[in-house]
This record gives C-alpha cells, structure tokens and sequence, in this order.
C-alpha cells in the first residue's frame, strides 16, 4: 500500500511539472516574416516585413497568386513600427524564421547600432541571420523584387550568399551576433555583403518579373560595405573583396584568370587557400606577418603555351603570386586609409601581447595606418586538367 502512495505521488509530481504547449503558435493565427529591411525616412526608422504567403508556397493554386507579400511601417523607433504594421495585418508576425536583414545604404552611413539594439533584445528574434546592405537604393525595394529560382525572395538572396561564399569568394556572409561582436570590440572592424537591384524596379516588384527568361529586374551582388564602429565609410570592390577573404581565411575555393606569355589567358581553378595573420612586437612596436598559401589546376587555356615545361608551371606560380599580392597590397591600403582594421591585425597584436595591446587599443587606428605587413605567399598550380596539351597549339596556323 505505501508502494503504492509513493508511486501515485510520483506520478502528480511529474504530471505537475509538464508544460504542455502553452506557447504553442498556431499556424492560421500568424504570419511568417522571412526577410526584414530598416530604412531611414526623415528622423523615423522605416520597417520592411517580407510575409511568407503559405497558401502559394506549399500548393499551386494560381499562377498569378504572389509567394510573398511586403509590408511596411514607419515609427520613431523600431517597436513602434513592429506594432503599428499589426494594424495592416490580420495576423500576428513570427520573426523566428528570419534568413535576411537588409540595411539601405542610407541607414548605413548614419549608423546601424540604434537598430540592432532591438533586434537583439527582442526574445522572438534569433540572431543567426544574414545581414546585407542595399546598396544604393532601400531595404523595401529589394526585398519587394521578386526571384526565378526561389519562391521567396528572402531565401534567394541567403542562398546565394552562401554559394557565392564558397565558389567565388567575393561575397561574405555574416549574422547579427557576428556584426555585434566586432561593433562593440576595441579597434576591431567588419565588411557586409551588398546587394543591389539591377533592371527594372517596377516590373520586378510583379511576377511578371519571373515569366522571362532573363528577368527584367534581378538581385545582384555588389561588393562589401566597410564598417567601421556602426558606420558604413567606404566599399571594398570585386577583387578586394576576394583578397580580404583570402587574408582573414574565409576563402574555400575561387577562380582566376592569368596572361600568357605571348598573349591571351589562361584559367585557373582554385581548389585550396589557406591563410593566417599574426604579429610579432619589437622595441615596442608591432609587425603584422600574412602568410598565404593557394593550390590550384588549369581550368581552361586560350593561348598557344606547353604545359609539359616545368618553366611553364613556375611562370603560372610566379604570375598568381603577383596577382595575389596586388590585391592585398590594394585592400591593405584601402582599410588603413579608411582607419578601418577590417583585417584583423589589431586582433593579431592582441594574441601577441595583451600588455602592449591594452597600451595602444585606444591609439590603434593611427597606428594602423602606419603599418606595413609582410607578406609570404606561397602559390602552386598542381594539375592540368584532363588534356595534356592545350587545343590552341594543335589549331594550325
């Protein structure tokens, strides 16, 4: 009998302490926002909320029937523009799901830190997403485009980011808790990947825009926003955009081009990279080293060259390492101009000697303008594809 009366008082205990679904969100009662952009409009923020029309993503029912729908409001600060877009909306917004944040260019050069602070407090938001900067234009026009491939536009652009970032190397990714990280640390700056709307505007809102072809308007990406503190102060073009991948050891695989001796290019595929920043300090000074090493095969040859000379395969080295250290030579340049250490040397002197860098961190800026890293970088082009010889020298004259 006391066996039982202990068993019996388990059992309410446990059942006690089960939480059920009191949370629980039905899917008819709200709105599953999949893309966010804050634009600025006078002193107030303008807030974009790309909803996820479910009715046309899971089943066909009209052609015509858009897969997303946008929606915008305005407030002096962010929750108010949250509530009053609930008044356009039948729905409660679910922002769990979010795979993009879009800031306009505009925001971006004014200052971004007011509007994530509420990004980042709010308990619905995770802080795993993508952020971009719409470059020059606003965040509601791009993400009112819509795209061939992906049915919401929100996933494209998260989509292509991460192919981008692993085949081309130009374009980066990063998450909100990542810009938040290297906002709030000493000396430390970040790059965002831009993306611009390219075609008619107009036409690209509809889904008019995903009936051709060659969609009249498309979303394309558009180099990387230096971010120095909160602000946007300057872009990284194409190429050095690809070398501070290749320097802060974010570059999986890429492709280049070199010129041949007598003209005409030959391709490279790039399989490997692999990079790393470190300092050394010396009678109270810092010398920042940047050893890089690439590995890749002949993609394809346009000019008459013999791929079977070992003077054939030091030339392509040599000219790669030239390319390469150009770039970063040119990216160096351009973040110490800007006063921007989006390359993380003064993370390097940190590791080095924390004593020297609690010493200068309020002073790093100047004293990275004033810095000439070392460069060691090592190239080698291991394979020639399939063909032995290039088709170009059978060709007769």
């Amino acid at each position: 009998m006391k066996s039982f009366i202990r068993l019996t008082a388990c059992l309410l205990t446990i059942v006690l302490l089960l939480s059920g679904c009191w949370s629980r969100k039905e899917l008819n009662d709200i709105a599953i926002a999949e893309g966010v952009g804050i634009d600025i409009a006078g002193d107030q923020f303008e807030l974009t909320v790309q909803i996820v029309n479910p009715g046309s993503v899971t089943k066909a029912k009209s052609e015509h029937e858009s897969p997303v729908i946008v929606y915008s409001s305005k407030g002096d600060t962010l929750n108010e523009a949250v509530k009053r877009l609930t008044s356009s909306i039948s729905r409660k917004i679910y922002f769990a799901h979010i795979r993009i944040l879009v800031f306009s260019e505009e925001l971006a050069k004014r200052g971004i830190v007011n509007s994530m602070d509420y990004l980042m407090r709010g308990s619905e938001f995770r802080s795993d997403f993508n952020v971009v900067i719409a470059r020059e234009g606003t965040a509601k026009k791009l993400l009112s485009v819509m795209t061939p491939l992906e049915k919401v536009p929100a996933n494209y652009i998260f989509n292509s980011l991460e192919a981008a970032k692993k085949e081309w190397t130009a374009a980066v990714t990063i998450q909100l808790d990542q810009l938040s990280n290297s906002i709030v640390t000493p000396g430390k700056s970040t790059v965002i990947s831009g993306i611009q709307v390219i075609g008619d505007q107009k036409v690209g809102t509809s889904n008019k825009n995903i009936d051709y072809t060659g969609p009249p308007a498309r979303l394309k990406y558009s180099g990387n926003a230096i971010i120095k503190k909160d602000k946007l102060v300057g872009w990284l073009n194409e190429n050095e955009s690809r070398a501070y991948s290749v320097i802060t050891n974010q570059s999986k695989r890429s492709a280049i081009h070199l010129v041949c001796p007598n003209g005409g290019n030959i391709g490279i595929d790039v399989a490997r990279i692999k990079s790393k920043v470190y300092a050394v300090v010396k009678n109270d000074k810092p010398e920042i080293y940047i050893e890089s090493r690439a590995e890749g095969n002949v993609s394809d040859v346009e000019c008459k060259i013999d791929l079977f000379k070992v003077e054939t395969i030091d030339y392509l080295d040599k000219k790669y390492v030239e390319f390469a250290k150009s770039n970063m030579e040119s990216t160096i340049k351009k973040a110490q101009k800007l006063g921007a250490d989006i390359l993380g040397f003064g993370e390097a002197v940190h590791r080095a000697d924390p004593k020297y860098w609690n010493k200068v961190k309020n002073n790093w800026e100047e004293l990275f303008k004033e810095l000439e890293p070392h460069l060691n970088i090592v190239a080698k082009v291991r394979g020639t594809g399939t063909l032995g010889d290039s088709v170009v020298n059978d060709m007769k004259e």
